[in-house]
Parts: structure tokens; C-alpha cells; sequence
């Protein structure tokens, strides 16, 4: 685990443009800083840590257009955001997932401290989820994505899964638990429902 890249998320213009800009083309990554500009003009006001998350949110749109402008097919520039963000968002949440063994060892205790953690101090108003008591999962309900909607009305809906979505099942596999999830905003349902669970058990 890399402390520097867990220290350097919180600085999204450094972090993303080191990780990014050599994984494309010089035009690519020209047009996506030009992209980006134009978005930040318009970047709505957020919490502190939501903030955070959105800024990363802009990036992703701006080198997403800036690929397809650039003849990039939708699926590889959706997989380049995917391997990105998870190169960003990683290292952070490796970082946490240490740190909560301070707590305790078991893994569905410490998943429930850290996602607790992260709705009150990252995935703040207007994300909204609603939390269920389980003790063989850790299960809540988000019914508000404002990353989501904010792709949606990008009119790129189909760039939450590769931004967001999918580091929910890296995430979970690397604090050793598997995701269930049978529905999301992104897809047009009404809310996204995660299961974390322990991995089965090979019979």
C-alpha cells in the first residue's frame, strides 16, 4: 500500500493528470484538460468531501469526451476511466480498511465502520440511502446518487458504471467480501442496493 498515493487523492488535479495523462495520447489528454475548464466553470457548490468526489466526477467527463472526440470506441474509454479511478481511489480506501483493524478484525464490522464513515463525510446531501440491520451483511439502500444524475444530465448516463459503480466491487474485494448488487440509479431503478457479504465457502 502506497501512503503517497493515499495522501495524493486529495489533491484531484495532480493525482488525476499524473495518472492519466500517460495513458493516452497527448491530444487526448490536451482536450480533456480543455474539457475540463469549461466544466469547472459551471461545477455546482457541494460539501467539502463531496466536493471531492465531484471534481474526480469532472475529470472522468472530461477525458471521457475528450477519448471519444478523439475516436475512442465507449467501451475502451469507459474501461480506461475504470482502471484510472481505481488506480486514484484505491490506495485511499486500502489506507482506511488498514486502519480500521485498530477497531477490529472482523471484516463485515470493519465494512460497516468504514461505509458509515463514508456517507458522513464523503457521500454527503444529496446522496441519500437508507441503512437495514443485518448482522450477517453489511446492507443499506442508496436512493439518491447525485453522481448519477450529475452523468445523466452530461447526457452520458451509461459513464456512472466505469466512474462509480464499478469500484464498489473492488472496493469490496479488497476488504475481502463480495458485493451483491441486483439493481442501480444508474440503470434507472429506484435506488442501488448493496449487500456486502463474506465470500462463500467452497463446498
Amino acid at each position: 500500500m502506497n501512503l503517497l498515493a493515499a495522501l495524493r487523492f486529495y489533491f484531484p488535479n495532480h493525482a488525476f493528470g499524473q495518472r492519466a495523462k500517460p495513458a493516452v495520447p497527448a491530444p487526448v489528454w490536451q482536450t480533456a484538460q480543455r474539457i475540463q475548464l469549461e466544466l469547472k466553470n459551471s461545477r455546482p457548490p457541494h460539501t467539502l468531501g463531496l466536493g471531492l468526489i465531484v471534481r474526480y466526477m469532472e475529470w472522468d467527463l472530461a477525458l471521457y469526451r475528450a477519448a471519444l472526440e478523439n475516436g475512442m470506441k465507449p467501451a475502451e474509454a469507459g474501461q480506461l476511466i475504470e482502471t484510472i479511478n481505481w488506480q486514484l481511489f484505491g490506495p485511499p480506501i486500502e489506507l482506511g480498511f488498514k486502519l480500521s483493524r485498530l477497531r477490529t478484525a472482523n471484516s463485515l464490522k470493519r465494512a460497516r465502520l468504514l461505509t458509515d464513515l463514508m456517507f458522513a463525510v464523503m457521500f454527503t446531501k444529496p446522496f441519500a440511502r437508507t441503512v437495514h440491520a443485518d448482522n450477517s451483511t453489511v446492507a443499506f439502500d442508496v436512493t439518491v446518487c447525485p453522481l448519477a444524475n450529475y452523468f445523466k444530465q452530461q447526457g452520458v448516463p451509461e459513464l456512472t458504471r466505469h466512474a462509480a459503480c464499478s469500484l464498489d466491487y473492488q472496493m469490496a474485494a479488497q476488504w475481502g467480501l463480495q458485493l451483491q448488487r441486483k439493481q442501480t440509479i444508474a440503470q434507472e431503478h429506484p435506488l442501488c442496493d448493496f449487500r456486502f457479504v463474506p465470500p462463500k465457502t467452497p463446498q
